[in-house]
């Protein structure tokens, strides 16, 4: 652990960080996986269609991959995600901008 945090440390202080490019979008994940976008986190514990997971994917998000992911994300509160899937294609982009304005506190970082 100590490792990997010295290891973060160095790449910030020689300005070795670059921004990731975004992955390419997958197939529309399953029931209960998780998505991300830039350092917020959100469970699709809702099954979605075809036309969600388009404009999820034109936002930016992307199924997240467990296998060498060490970063840290806001999680996304559930209700936020319901009313984000519930809502029609209008309100989608409202509902869409306020979760990413949204400061979210520190406990909801994991």
């Amino acid at each position: 652990m100590q490792t990997s945090k010295f290891k973060d440390l160095l790449r910030t202080l020689f300005r070795i960080r670059q921004p990731r490019a975004l992955p390419p979008a997958g197939p529309k994940p399953a029931f209960g996986t998780s998505i991300v976008k830039d350092n917020l986190k959100m469970q699709l514990f809702l099954a979605i269609d075809y036309e969600q997971w388009d404009f999820l994917t034109a936002q930016g998000w992307r199924a997240m991959d467990y296998k060498s992911n060490r970063r840290r994300y806001y999680r996304v509160p559930r209700k936020a995600v319901e009313r984000l899937l519930r809502a029609d294609a209008e309100k989608r982009h409202e509902i869409h901008q306020r979760i990413l304005d949204t400061r979210y506190p520190a406990r909801y970082l994991h």
